[in-house]
Order: structure tokens, then C-alpha cells, then sequence
């Protein structure tokens, strides 16, 4: 990874408004230039007043100049006051940078159903501005924390022709990380001219292999969203769907939204353990997504897997209940870090120190082959340990 820095035009900054007591708690990314955006957002039913917000905005078609968040709060369940609220931290951004409304984008993080504490906010925004720097990455990633123990940022610098791009993303999110659009917020900036189409084209699929291919707990959230704002300062030529340039801006913001995805995982409520959970020979794409999820999200092989007890048994269980047709109980073959655990319907016997040593890194692989076809799929979890209890038994209180 290259220095963690802003890509060129992009100013930021972190205050604290007061919705907490005392860490930073809002955030405000700038860029003077006009910047293509492209925006995924959660499939909740149930969404926050400024995912609705956000993504009329970016239906709207207009450049988006700067983007303000705000964490605390999640502004969700907050009834007719969600929209004004959104909308008043929106118009408090645009009037002290002397923009329209249609050109700023916001999003918040934090406890679902309380009114948004957004005169705090307004307040503040004048400080927020105040305080816009090229140094201000490590400063708004710190802002946009909730249960988070640790800032996330991943930068990469590249070459599109003669000219040098960084792409550049933050984001935060610990626990409610579901697939499907894991729960947090990203936003991810990029000094690269890129067409429209092709900034949409790359967002969708980098999050597919990324932020979508990972959970920690089964919670789907309510304000989910991954941000990429592109304002053309690195003077390339334009990146186009279907060209080699395409192809390298892809391959880097693949990079950064994996890194990022990974650093999710890694920083997960109360997580012990690391845990890649690949499954082939599958008949299809969506059986191995199926039974890669089913076992990453089983709380007893997650639990297992804190109490380094290779419980493969949870595994096979797992894989059976996905309730894939494809899967057949005598074809399913399944190795901890490398061992051998079940083979041909029955207990593989594999020696006993080679047992003793499964679970006991950092880092925990799990390898399920269906034997059905030849697809295949990963996701990334963590273990279930005491903390991550402890964390949300008493999160509101």
C-alpha cells in the first residue's frame, strides 16, 4: 500500500459536535473540483433518513463537491424529523461552502431511534470547514468511529499513462456487518478522470468481492453505504468501460475496498481470529456463495473457533443446512488450515498433533470442497468471543 494520503483537490476534516462525549463525531470531506460520484447503499427495508436522502442526491445526477457525516447517531426510525435533520446538516454544509444542496452528500453512523442532535451539528459545521486540510485523512476516518477500536484508511498510487492516480478510501464498521452490503460507511476518493458509467461499473464490482463477501454477526444496517467520488485532478486520460486503463483503475480500487473489507473484519466487536471460509467445486456461483455464508455465519462454528476446538462437525452441519440441492453428504470434503478433517461421509482421523494445532493462529482457514462442479467462493468472518456480548448488551446504555 502506498502512503495514506488524500489524492489530489481533496481536503478533509474531523470535529466534535457533541454528539459524543468527547471523540470526534463529524466529519467533512471537500474537493473545490466537481467530482463524478457513484454510490451502493444498503438493501435493509428498513433505512436511515440519510441513505433516502443520499441516494436522491446522487439520482439527481449532480457533481458532488463534499460529503458530511456524522457518527453517534443513525438518524433511523426518527419518524418525519429523519429527512429535515438530514436535509439541515446538508443545507448548513452548502451555505458555509457556498454550494447548492444538490452538490452535498450525508451520512450517518451510530444508535438506531433517537432524533439526530443536529443543531449540534449545524453548529459545528463552521468549524468542520474551518478546518478542511490535504492532512485531514486520518482526522475524518477517526470522526466517523462508533465501536470501531481503530481508524481505517487504505491508499494506492498507479499510473494511467504518464499521469500518477491514487484512489484512496476510509471506512468504519464493527459489528452489524452482514453481506449484502456489510453494515458501515465508506467513502472512497480518487483523483482519476473516469467516465461515469465506468466509475458505477468498477464501484459495483469491487463491492461485490469486497464489503459484500464479508460478516461478522448476520446483522444487515440500517445506514450501510460505500461512496466513490472521482474529481479528475490527476489529468489522465478518461478511463472508459472496456479499456486496458478500465482494467487498472478496477484492479486498484479492488485493492483498496478488499483492504478495507479485511480491516472491517480484523477490527469486528470483541474478534479474536481472522477467518477465510473458501468453498469449491460447487455446481454453481450461488451454491458456493450459499454454503460459504451458511458457515461463516454459524455462531457455533464462530464460537468454535474463539474456543480453538476443531469442531468440524459444526462445519459439516453448516454446509448441510444451507440447504444447497447440489450438496451431497458422502462428495463433502472439509480441511482446517490445512488438515483434513472429514472425507467420503465420515471422520478422516488425522493425527492428533496436526488437531491440537488447528485454531490456534491468528489467521484460520477453512476449506470445504462440495466435489459437485467447479465454482467456488469466499467470505471472510471472525470468531464469536465473550466481548462481542458484553459490547452489545448494554450498547444504548
Amino acid at each position: 500500500m502506498a502512503k495514506q494520503v488524500l489524492p489530489k483537490g481533496f481536503l478533509a476534516s474531523g470535529v466534535h459536535c457533541g454528539i459524543k462525549r468527547f471523540n470526534k463525531d463529524l466529519g467533512l470531506i471537500y474537493s473545490p473540483s466537481a467530482c463524478k460520484a457513484a454510490g451502493v447503499f444498503t438493501k435493509n427495508k428498513v433505512k436511515a433518513a440519510p441513505v433516502i436522502v443520499a441516494k436522491d442526491t446522487l439520482n439527481k445526477g449532480k457533481p458532488i463537491h463534499a460529503v458530511v457525516v456524522n457518527s453517534g447517531n443513525a438518524n433511523c426510525c426518527t419518524g418525519r424529523y429523519g429527512t429535515r435533520d438530514a436535509k439541515r446538516m446538508i443545507n448548513a454544509v452548502a451555505e458555509n461552502l457556498r454550494l447548492k444542496a444538490a452538490n452535498v452528500y450525508v451520512a450517518s453512523t451510530g444508535i438506531i431511534g433517537k432524533r439526530l442532535p443536529v443543531v449540534k451539528i449545524v453548529d459545528a459545521i463552521p468549524k468542520a470547514v474551518k478546518r478542511l486540510s490535504e492532512k485531514g485523512l486520518f482526522s475524518v476516518a477517526k470522526s466517523i468511529l462508533t465501536t470501531d477500536r481503530k481508524i481505517k484508511v487504505e491508499t494506492e498510487k498507479f499510473q494511467i499513462g504518464s499521469k500518477e492516480v491514487t484512489i484512496c478510501g476510509i471506512c468504519k464498521g464493527a459489528g452489524m456487518i452482514q453481506p449484502d452490503m456489510a453494515t458501515m460507511l465508506c467513502f472512497i476518493m480518487t483523483d482519476a478522470r473516469i467516465d461515469k458509467d465506468a466509475l458505477k461499473a468498477s464501484l459495483k464490482k469491487s463491492v461485490q468481492s469486497s464489503f459484500n463477501s464479508i460478516t461478522i454477526d448476520g446483522d444487515m444496517s440500517t445506514n450501510d453505504c460505500v461512496l466513490v467520488l472521482a474529481n479528475g485532478q490527476a489529468h489522465n486520460k478518461v478511463i472508459k468501460k472496456d479499456t486496458k486503463e478500465f482494467d487498472i483503475f478496477m484492479k486498484h480500487l479492488s485493492r483498496v475496498s478488499f483492504e478495507l473489507a479485511k480491516d472491517i473484519i480484523k477490527d469486528g466487536e470483541g474478534a479474536t481470529k481472522f477467518v477465510s471460509v473458501h468453498v469449491k467445486g460447487a455446481k454453481t456461483d450461488r451454491d458456493a456463495e450459499i454454503v460459504s455464508r451458511a458457515v461463516a455465519s454459524s455462531l457455533l462454528v464462530k464460537t468454535s473457533i474463539h474456543g480453538q476446538d476443531a469442531n468440524w462437525g459444526r462445519i459439516a452441519s453448516s454446509v448441510g443446512a444451507s440447504m444447497v440441492g447440489s450438496v451431497k453428504q458422502n462428495k463433502i470434503e472439509i480441511f482446517l488450515d490445512g488438515v483434513c478433517f472429514f472425507r467420503k461421509g465420515k471422520f478422516a482421523s488425522p493425527q492428533r498433533e496436526k488437531i491440537s494445532r488447528v485454531y490456534k493462529k491468528r489467521n484460520i482457514n477453512i476449506l470445504v470442497y462440495l466435489n459437485s462442479g467447479k465454482k467456488e467462493a469466499k467470505i471472510w468472518t471472525c470468531d464469536l468471543s465473550k466481548k462481542y456480548v458484553e459490547i452489545n448488551s448494554h450498547y444504548m446504555t
